[in-house]
């Protein structure tokens, strides 16, 4: 999957998001998710094709009072430097549970909603 074909909407989000693989692990904050994927920075490149564990951080709101971790599977499709913020990594989840695709659904269709109200 390239940056230029996207298979969903992708919403600018600042979540935590934890990268677990056996080359490289990382705690970070997203720049954007979607229901196929996210990106985020890192201080240490990633490479290409790497795959590995995402946990994100849903924030508390009505949806989740009590905010939600998510994970899914995934692999790395793009590194690039971006300055003093460091590399931009972007994912393409490859393996997501139901129940978890369900809940991600749900926060993303509720960030759509908001988004509309003030537009």
């Amino acid at each position: 999957m390239s940056r230029d074909h996207r298979l969903s909407e992708r919403f600018a989000v600042k979540w935590k998001i934890r990268f677990t693989s056996p080359e490289a692990s990382c705690n970070s904050r997203t720049v954007d998710v979607s229901q196929s994927g996210a990106s985020f920075h890192s201080e240490v490149a990633i490479p290409e094709s790497i795959k590995a564990t995402v946990t994100i951080s849903l924030p508390p709101s009505s949806l989740f009072p009590k905010g939600q971790d998510i994970s899914m599977h995934a692999r790395v499709v793009y590194c690039i430097l971006q300055g003093k913020a460091g590399f931009r990594i972007g994912l393409e989840f490859t393996h997501i549970e139901d129940k978890v695709a369900n809940i991600l659904t749900k926060k993303l269709m509720h960030l759509a909603a908001m988004n509309n109200e003030f537009k």
